[in-house]
Formats: structure tokens, sequence, C-alpha cells
């Protein structure tokens, strides 16, 4: 019969802790990978529960932005983006949020209330044709960009009377 003394036992249990931990903390990393938030590389826009902007990889924007009367607003336009597997989510970082970059602000201009974070109202402000672009902003820069999307402001027909067309 074989004899163990403190000496070997306490030995042995502290390296078989040791070997545990370490694979633990292995499968912890790995793990910890597959929580990342998904990446964009596309967007779509619903006005009204209707697909109104597409941008899917691989893909060229479809636009079906409808044209504003001068003075007029959008109803709210939900904003989702698009990963890599062509599913669309509503990112939940704090550190991010929706920017815009509008081609002349003097045609249209963005609206955005209290709580709407992914939501907006596109304003007409004068007859014309202006771009959006629409940015998944991380902190201070961009993550994702979408094409230009072009948006058309027409004259209403009250102004055309007063201007005499």
């Amino acid at each position: 019969m074989k004899k163990y003394n403190l000496y070997s036992v306490l030995k042995n249990v502290f390296v078989l802790l040791l070997l545990v931990t370490v694979t633990a903390s292995c499968s912890n990393s790995a793990s910890s990978e597959e929580e990342t938030h998904p990446e964009a590389v596309g967007v779509v826009l619903y006005l009204n529960g209707d697909l109104i902007v597409e941008k899917y990889p691989s893909q060229d924007l479809i636009n079906n932005f409808p044209t504003i009367d001068e003075g007029d607003e959008t109803a709210l336009i939900s904003t989702l983006f698009i990963d890599e597997d062509g599913n669309e989510f509503i990112p939940d970082e704090p550190e991010v949020s929706l920017g815009f970059e509008i081609s002349d602000s003097n045609i249209i201009e963005i609206e955005q209330h209290e709580g709407e974070l992914w939501e907006f109202h596109v304003k007409g402000l004068q007859a014309g044709t202006a771009t959006l672009t629409l940015q998944l902003m991380h902190d201070d820069h961009p993550d994702f960009e979408s094409p230009a999307i072009e948006i058309e402001v027409v004259q209403t027909t009250a102004a055309k009377l007063s201007a005499g067309n």
C-alpha cells in the first residue's frame, strides 16, 4: 500500500487548481468574442412601415424616398442597420448614435426628438434636391456611412400660384 504525505497531496491539488483556472480563463476569452456587437455594412429606412431606402452589402442603393412638399416634414423615419449576414439590427451600445450629413441645409433639415435615437424626420425647407448621408457614429467617428440618399423637395401648389406659375 502506497502512503501519501500531506505535502504531495497539497502539491497535486495546487497543480489541479492551476490547470482548471487556466482552462477556464481561456474558455471565457472565447465567449467574450462571441458577445461583440454586429458590424453595420448596410442600412434600411422605413416610413409608415414601408421600406423607402435600402442598401445591402453587394447591392446598389435603392432609393424610394418620397418627395417632400416645401414647408412639410415626413412622418417618423426608422433606421435599421444591416450586418454581414443581411440581418437588420438596431445598435444597443451607449457610445453609438445616428449621425447625418446634408449636402444643402437650405433645402432639407433633420429633426430628431428626445427618445428618437434611431428615428428622425426630414423637413423640406425650399424646393430643390439635396442628399442625406447617414452615419453610425461611434463616439466621435463614423463606423459606417451610407451612400448619399437623394431627397427632392417640391414647391407646393399654393406657393406656385402665389409665384405666378
